[in-house]
Protein backbone atom coordinates (compact mmCIF):
# COMPACT_ATOMS: atom_id res chain seq x y z
CA UNK A 1 0.00 0.00 0.00
CA UNK A 2 2.90 2.74 0.61
CA UNK A 3 4.72 1.82 -2.27
CA UNK A 4 1.31 2.43 -4.18
CA UNK A 5 0.92 5.56 -2.61
CA UNK A 6 4.85 6.60 -2.86
CA UNK A 7 4.12 5.82 -6.89
CA UNK A 8 1.19 7.98 -7.30
CA UNK A 9 3.24 10.55 -4.96
CA UNK A 10 5.41 10.59 -7.49
CA UNK A 11 3.42 11.36 -10.44
CA UNK A 12 1.49 13.50 -9.16
CA UNK A 13 4.33 15.49 -8.46
CA UNK A 14 6.36 14.93 -12.02
CA UNK A 15 2.96 16.14 -14.03
CA UNK A 16 2.68 19.46 -11.74
CA UNK A 17 6.78 20.02 -12.36
CA UNK A 18 6.01 19.39 -16.05
CA UNK A 19 2.57 21.81 -15.54
CA UNK A 20 4.69 24.53 -13.81
CA UNK A 21 7.81 23.87 -16.16
CA UNK A 22 5.45 24.28 -19.42
CA UNK A 23 3.47 27.93 -17.70
CA UNK A 24 6.40 29.15 -16.78
CA UNK A 25 8.53 28.85 -20.09
CA UNK A 26 5.49 29.77 -22.57
CA UNK A 27 5.40 32.90 -20.15
CA UNK A 28 8.45 33.91 -19.69
CA UNK A 29 10.30 36.75 -22.48
CA UNK A 30 9.29 40.47 -23.43
CA UNK A 31 9.72 42.55 -26.19
CA UNK A 32 12.15 45.43 -25.42
CA UNK A 33 12.37 48.94 -27.20
CA UNK A 34 15.68 49.72 -27.89
CA UNK A 35 15.30 52.89 -29.97
CA UNK A 36 12.76 55.40 -30.77
CA UNK A 37 12.40 57.23 -33.87
CA UNK A 38 10.10 60.80 -34.29
CA UNK A 39 9.54 62.69 -36.98
CA UNK A 40 8.65 66.18 -37.09
CA UNK A 41 5.16 67.52 -38.36
CA UNK A 42 6.58 69.51 -41.38
CA UNK A 43 7.91 66.68 -42.53
CA UNK A 44 5.42 64.71 -42.92
CA UNK A 45 3.13 67.25 -44.03
CA UNK A 46 5.90 67.65 -46.85
CA UNK A 47 6.42 64.33 -47.70
CA UNK A 48 3.65 61.59 -49.42
CA UNK A 49 5.21 58.93 -46.24
CA UNK A 50 7.47 58.34 -44.48
CA UNK A 51 9.27 54.99 -43.02
CA UNK A 52 10.13 54.81 -39.08
CA UNK A 53 11.60 52.19 -37.32
CA UNK A 54 11.68 51.02 -34.16
CA UNK A 55 14.58 48.61 -32.62
CA UNK A 56 12.98 45.52 -30.96
CA UNK A 57 14.41 42.56 -29.09
CA UNK A 58 12.86 39.52 -28.06
CA UNK A 59 14.14 38.26 -24.99
CA UNK A 60 13.49 35.60 -23.57
CA UNK A 61 13.09 31.54 -23.97
CA UNK A 62 11.81 29.85 -27.35
CA UNK A 63 11.39 32.21 -30.83
CA UNK A 64 7.86 33.94 -30.16
CA UNK A 65 5.87 34.41 -33.92
CA UNK A 66 4.13 37.82 -34.45
CA UNK A 67 0.40 37.72 -35.33
CA UNK A 68 -0.24 41.46 -35.41
CA UNK A 69 0.96 44.83 -34.34
CA UNK A 70 -1.70 47.24 -33.42
CA UNK A 71 -0.81 51.46 -32.60
CA UNK A 72 -2.45 53.00 -29.92
CA UNK A 73 -3.44 56.56 -30.33
CA UNK A 74 -3.25 59.23 -27.31
CA UNK A 75 -6.96 58.87 -27.08
CA UNK A 76 -6.72 54.62 -26.77
CA UNK A 77 -8.13 54.26 -29.58
CA UNK A 78 -6.67 52.15 -32.17
CA UNK A 79 -5.45 53.34 -35.77
CA UNK A 80 -7.84 51.34 -38.06
CA UNK A 81 -6.70 50.64 -41.47
CA UNK A 82 -9.85 53.44 -42.47
CA UNK A 83 -8.77 56.35 -40.70
CA UNK A 84 -9.77 59.32 -42.18
CA UNK A 85 -6.61 61.14 -40.70
CA UNK A 86 -3.25 59.29 -40.80
CA UNK A 87 -2.74 56.23 -43.28
CA UNK A 88 -0.26 53.53 -41.44
CA UNK A 89 1.42 50.06 -42.66
CA UNK A 90 3.33 48.12 -40.17
CA UNK A 91 6.38 45.36 -41.50
CA UNK A 92 9.05 44.15 -40.09
CA UNK A 93 12.79 44.71 -40.73
CA UNK A 94 15.99 42.80 -39.74
CA UNK A 95 18.02 45.28 -39.51
CA UNK A 96 17.79 49.31 -38.28
CA UNK A 97 15.71 51.42 -40.44
CA UNK A 98 15.38 54.66 -38.58
CA UNK A 99 13.12 57.56 -40.47
CA UNK A 100 13.24 57.81 -44.50
CA UNK A 101 11.49 59.56 -46.69
CA UNK A 102 8.93 56.65 -49.08
CA UNK A 103 11.20 58.59 -51.95
CA UNK A 104 14.51 57.52 -50.43
CA UNK A 105 12.91 53.74 -49.81
CA UNK A 106 12.17 53.70 -53.17
CA UNK A 107 14.84 54.90 -54.75
CA UNK A 108 17.18 52.46 -52.28
CA UNK A 109 15.24 49.27 -52.69
CA UNK A 110 14.77 49.18 -48.96
CA UNK A 111 11.00 48.27 -49.68
CA UNK A 112 12.05 44.63 -50.72
CA UNK A 113 13.83 43.96 -47.80
CA UNK A 114 10.19 44.72 -45.55
CA UNK A 115 8.29 41.90 -44.12
CA UNK A 116 4.70 40.83 -42.82
CA UNK A 117 4.36 41.65 -39.41
CA UNK A 118 1.84 37.87 -39.35
CA UNK A 119 4.28 35.08 -38.86
CA UNK A 120 7.46 37.00 -38.40
CA UNK A 121 9.76 34.65 -35.65
CA UNK A 122 10.91 36.97 -33.90
CA UNK A 123 14.07 35.11 -32.23
CA UNK A 124 16.46 38.46 -31.54
CA UNK A 125 16.61 42.17 -32.63
CA UNK A 126 14.31 43.39 -35.86
CA UNK A 127 12.74 46.66 -36.57
CA UNK A 128 9.11 47.16 -36.22
CA UNK A 129 8.73 49.49 -39.68
CA UNK A 130 5.50 52.04 -39.77
CA UNK A 131 4.92 53.63 -43.44
CA UNK A 132 2.64 56.50 -41.87
CA UNK A 133 0.90 58.94 -44.63
CA UNK A 134 -0.82 62.25 -43.12
CA UNK A 135 -4.37 61.90 -44.68
CA UNK A 136 -5.52 65.32 -42.72
CA UNK A 137 -2.67 67.79 -42.45
CA UNK A 138 -4.55 68.82 -39.29
CA UNK A 139 -3.94 65.48 -37.80
CA UNK A 140 -3.82 66.19 -33.85
CA UNK A 141 -3.57 62.82 -31.87
CA UNK A 142 0.04 60.50 -32.08
CA UNK A 143 0.73 57.53 -31.07
CA UNK A 144 1.07 56.37 -27.19
CA UNK A 145 2.13 52.42 -27.82
CA UNK A 146 2.29 49.37 -29.82
CA UNK A 147 -0.20 46.41 -29.14
CA UNK A 148 2.06 43.27 -29.94
CA UNK A 149 0.36 39.84 -30.12
CA UNK A 150 2.33 37.15 -30.82
CA UNK A 151 1.96 33.04 -30.25
CA UNK A 152 4.79 31.10 -28.21
CA UNK A 153 4.42 27.55 -27.77
CA UNK A 154 1.21 27.33 -29.12
CA UNK A 155 -0.13 30.08 -26.20
CA UNK A 156 -1.63 33.51 -27.39
CA UNK A 157 0.41 36.78 -25.63
CA UNK A 158 -0.27 40.20 -25.47
CA UNK A 159 2.35 43.17 -24.73
CA UNK A 160 2.40 46.72 -25.15
CA UNK A 161 5.29 48.55 -25.56
CA UNK A 162 5.06 52.52 -24.53
CA UNK A 163 6.12 55.23 -27.28
CA UNK A 164 6.17 57.81 -24.27
CA UNK A 165 7.57 60.39 -26.85
CA UNK A 166 5.46 59.33 -29.54
CA UNK A 167 6.23 59.25 -33.40
CA UNK A 168 5.64 63.07 -34.38
CA UNK A 169 7.12 65.78 -32.96
CA UNK A 170 6.12 69.68 -33.15
CA UNK A 171 9.57 70.95 -34.26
Amino acid sequence: MKIRLLKWSIILAVVFGAVWTFQYVSNEGKFTKRSHTTVDIETLQKEKAVYIGYDLKWEGLGAPVLQKAELIKTDNTIVAKDDKQILIRLFINKTNFGAVSEEEVIKEGLYDNLLPVRGYKADGDFSLVLRVELVDKDWNQDIKSVKITYKKFGITHVQNISFSDGIITNK
